[in-house]
């Protein structure tokens, strides 16, 4: 293995002025710094990572708390997001998953803080808020697609409010006036805010009440959660009568075009339909392509671990109302 002192014999140079060109000290003079790249690039030289986290006071450790995040394909991006920004900024990323049956966040935390980690993410799987232990206050935090009631940590998360009303304003541009929204759970957060923007589109629009209908797609029953989409598109078909439906997410679209290639409904002729997500192939496998609004999971990650080491770094207190990021529609041929 080849050794610090190999290299600053090779560039002629101290071991001193190597060990600073390897831990990215500004005060290097230019030429000694590209004589000691050159060797170490010649050389093949590998910093020892453990000896440099016991030297610096930082460790470039993020620690990266999951709930479902990387089991689940619509909200991954989280997680590749944050990698990336991560290897930008020169940090490693160290990804935690609960164990849902007995998910215990402090011991994770405590994971995080036995690598030396700089600060925590903590990430779940859908918009919603989540109370943490205290000892995350130890840490600099940032909360990644949920927040805290109380506000005690920054946290990034999906602007739903402004992807409803802005679907909502491009169905009405395109001439659709009857419009059926099938919408989450109403206990979610984001079907809570989907359904204000939605509204406060049509509001400004100046569409009547009788124009629009809001159905819920999923019914509690207990302990579990029954899909009624093919129940609620075939209500709304036959009494409503909408010439546009809004789907809560891109698994109801894809039930929702079943119905209507059932009745020989022509999506994007017949109807139109929109909806939410903009998950993986989903969108362009259907018939004609899905317009749907892209939750941006990907950007929300690259933000929350720069938050993170801005936290570490400045060592200042944030906190508040969630930072919102704008979601985008990727437009297809279904309205």
């Amino acid at each position: 293995m080849v050794t610090i002192k190999q290299v600053a014999q090779r560039a002629g140079v101290s071991f001193k002025t190597v060990s600073r060109v390897v831990n990215n000290d500004p005060t290097v003079k230019p030429e000694n710094r590209e004589k000691i790249l050159a060797a170490i690039e010649e050389l093949g030289y590998q910093p020892n990572i453990a000896a440099r986290m016991i030297r610096k006071k930082n460790s470039d450790v993020i620690g990266f708390i999951s709930d479902e995040i990387s089991t689940t394909p619509s909200s991954v991006d989280i997680i590749r997001g944050a990698q990336d920004m991560a290897w930008e900024k020169g940090k490693t990323l160290m990804v935690f998953n609960l164990n849902q049956k007995d998910a215990n966040p402090a011991q994770l935390f405590d994971e995080c803080t036995q690598h030396r980690a700089e600060g925590v993410i903590y990430g779940a799987m859908y918009h919603q808020p989540v109370k943490l232990p205290d000892s995350f206050q130890k840490l600099p935090t940032v909360m990644v697609n949920c927040f805290d009631p109380e506000q005690k940590y920054p946290a990034i998360v999906p602007d739903d409010e402004q992807a409803a009303y802005y679907v909502t304003r491009q169905l009405l541009a395109k001439g659709y006036r009857r419009i059926a929204f099938l919408n989450l759970n109403p206990d979610i957060v984001a079907a809570q805010l989907r359904l204000s923007g939605f509204k406060q589109a049509l509001n400004e629009h100046g569409i009547a009440d009788d124009n629009y209908i809001v159905k819920t797609i999923e019914q509690v029953e207990g302990d579990e959660v029954k899909d009624v989409t093919r129940e609620m598109t075939l209500d709304v078909l036959e009494n409503f009568k909408p010439d546009a439906i809004l789907c809560g997410k891109d698994l109801v679209a894809v039930r929702v075009y079943f119905v209507l290639e059932s009745l020989k409904i022509k999506v994007g002729e017949d109807i139109g339909v929109a909806s939410f997500d903009n998950w993986d192939v989903i969108p362009d496998i259907l018939i004609p392509g899905l317009s749907t609004m892209s939750l941006p999971y990907y950007e929300m990650g690259r933000r929350a671990v720069q938050k993170v080491i801005e936290a570490s770094e400045n060592k200042n207190e944030q906190s508040g109302e969630p930072e919102k990021i704008t979601c985008l529609l990727a437009s297809r041929a279904s309205f």
